[in-house]
């Protein structure tokens, strides 16, 4: 009795499968998808400091900023029907070409003796096209490369690179911008690129994905009128991220000034849920014996909801605490969904449902930051938080009460 409890609580400590890593395919792709991730956070840190090198500002930094993410959600569903048609690692490998060749462009419009706001404007809005081309391919391509028993862990196994790149990738970067310049960090970010591009260009067969006998006559609007799976999923997406997106960009923030901190609290806070999110990918690696993975990723998202609504009611330490859970919750509920509906989803159709659900996900990004604005400044952070988690349990219970999420 003792050993197959002992046996059982093993089952849901943080470790790695590595059965997809020993697919040649997956291995390079999993090696393109972490170098990529890595390479993004030099981006992100160092575009802020060109600018202000560059005698900007908040202004400049916001519309350029902007520009990235209009052209990323009008890239993601462009990505997602050019992934059905000429194949995922196709546009994940232009893609990343394409962001090699603009990134490069930065570093030498950085090196200019004039350099133009428009034209760097230009060239990160392209970075942002060629981000939203490649999101949906990167999710498609998965259920190519890996039987189908193989999915959880492998969506795991690319949560976990992506979240420990999310990790190490920002503090490096920092600290080339700070000694040495913003052009260094976005010639590494071009140089991971070509690293990228490279792997999944050695990517060269596929096993094909299970389908119905009927699947190449579907389209992408059929499916969505007959998948009751897809439609809760894009209804729970939507409100998840119409909440934590707000929550995450101004609720912690202003909590961490609350705390009487500064930059330092809120990138503790950061580091705490991205330490746990990437623990619950490697958690979510050790589940192989949960069947209902539907009913596991709201479970799991309630986890987390309940985890943000405490959050500030118990002090600086409880926070850090509750945030690395609700890491931990996230990361399940995303894994679970996106295998659950790998598995559901015709092969030729994956890239199209892959970016719907991207979709549901980024388009309410700047209502979900307005909407917390708000809250936060008429009433206060608490209620912001308390509403957040109200929310999200709503959203996860509404998926627990659907038949075709819970029985699956």
């Amino acid at each position: 009795m003792a050993e197959a409890t002992a046996v059982s609580a093993r089952r849901f400590l943080p470790r790695i499968d590595p059965a997809p890593l020993r697919n040649r395919g997956f291995r390079l792709l999993f090696s393109a998808e972490a170098i990529s991730v890595f390479g993004d956070a030099f981006h992100a840190v160092a575009l802020p400091w060109l600018i202000y090198q560059l005698g900007g500002g908040a202004r400049e930094l916001g519309l350029i900023v902007g520009a990235y993410g209009v052209l990323r959600l009008a890239g993601t569903p462009l990505g997602g029907m050019l992934a059905d048609r000429v194949g995922p690692r196709t546009v994940m490998f232009a893609a990343d070409t394409g962001r090699a060749v603009l990134t490069a462009a930065i570093v030498v419009l950085a090196a200019a003796d004039r350099p133009s706001f428009v034209l760097l404007g230009v060239l990160v809005a392209g970075v942002g096209l060629g981000t939203g081309l490649f999101q949906p391919a990167a999710y498609a391509i998965t259920p190519t490369l890996l039987p189908a028993e193989q999915l959880r862990a492998g969506n795991a196994l690319h949560s976990a690179a992506a979240f420990g790149a999310g990790l190490a990738g920002p503090a490096l970067a920092g600290v080339l911008v700070a000694t040495l310049s913003p052009a260094v960090a976005f010639g590494i970010d071009a140089a991971t690129f070509l690293v990228s591009a490279a792997c999944l260009f050695g990517i060269r067969s596929a096993t094909p994905v299970s389908s119905s006998a009927d699947a190449p006559r579907a389209t992408i609007w059929t499916v969505l009128r007959s998948s009751r799976l897809l439609r809760t999923v894009l209804v729970v997406t939507a409100i998840a991220n119409l909440t934590v997106a707000g929550l995450v960009r101004v609720g912690l923030p202003e909590f961490a000034t609350d705390l009487g901190g500064g930059a330092s609290t809120l990138g503790w806070l950061l580091a705490a849920f991205t330490a746990g999110s990437l623990a619950g990918g490697l958690f979510s690696t050790g589940l192989t014996t949960v069947d209902h993975l539907g009913r596991t990723a709201m479970l799991s998202g309630l986890v987390m909801a309940g985890m943000l609504a405490v959050i500030p009611f118990v002090g600086h330490a409880g926070a850090l605490a509750a945030l690395a859970v609700a890491g931990v919750g996230s990361s399940v509920t995303n894994i679970m969904i996106i295998t659950l509906v790998q598995q559901d989803t015709a092969r030729h159709l994956l890239g199209r449902v892959m970016s719907l659900i991207m979709l549901a996900a980024l388009g309410l990004f700047p209502l979900s930051t307005i909407i917390a604005g708000f809250v936060a400044e008429a009433a206060n952070v608490t209620v912001l938080f308390l509403a957040t988690g109200v929310t999200l349990s709503a959203a996860f219970l509404f998926g627990l009460s659907r038949r075709e999420m819970r029985d699956r």
